[in-house]
């Protein structure tokens, strides 16, 4: 809880400078590039996370081979974490800031799941109805879920619409005990 705590006030004082300075998306990508580094390579997780080696030499190797490369923001962020000893963190302030800056930009994700596949022209019409009833630009996501009868779930902004045949048929079956005859 304290991690997810950090990682989202981290996130958000990194969202409101890269918004000052007006290179959110250039802070983004790079803090996702660094992010998937860090959590792809157990040796570069393990080199910032050692006790044994000085964080002098750490940050040497930041200055060396990352400051030229990254956005001055996240250069920043990740001198920060190495001097407080929260680089463990990297990865959750990582995710954090990709779903506050996609929030900021007015985008929005969706998931699809059908029983079978969507065609790209279906899955592009409700993409643009989903834009249209959100005011958002949605990002669709479709899955296939064999276990379906037929219909779709539709999780958007962390709601789930069903309009799946199996909950229209419970449906159908509530009403039916209801109904007096």
């Amino acid at each position: 809880m304290i991690s997810a705590v950090l990682a989202r006030r981290y996130a958000r004082a990194l969202l409101g400078l890269s918004q000052r300075l007006g290179d959110l998306k250039e802070t983004h990508q790079d803090l996702q590039g660094v992010a998937g580094i860090f959590e792809s390579d157990p040796r570069v997780r393990r080199f910032f996370e050692a006790p044994n080696i000085a964080r002098t030499e750490k940050e040497a190797f930041l200055a060396r081979r990352w400051k030229p490369k990254l956005n001055r923001n996240v250069y920043g962020l990740l001198v920060l974490l190495l001097r407080r000893r929260r680089f463990d963190h990297l990865v959750a302030i990582g995710a954090e800031f990709h779903k506050l800056a996609e929030e900021a930009q007015g985008i929005t994700r969706a998931v699809v799941r059908t029983a079978v596949a969507i065609s790209d022209r279906q899955a592009d019409a409700l993409t643009r109805a989903l834009n249209k009833r959100t005011g958002r630009k949605v990002t669709l996501t479709r899955e296939v879920d064999p276990a379906l009868l037929g219909g779709a779930v539709l999780s958007l902004d962390h709601k789930v619409i069903d309009g799946t045949f199996a909950t229209q048929l419970w449906r159908i079956r509530r009403q039916l005990r209801e109904a007096r005859v």
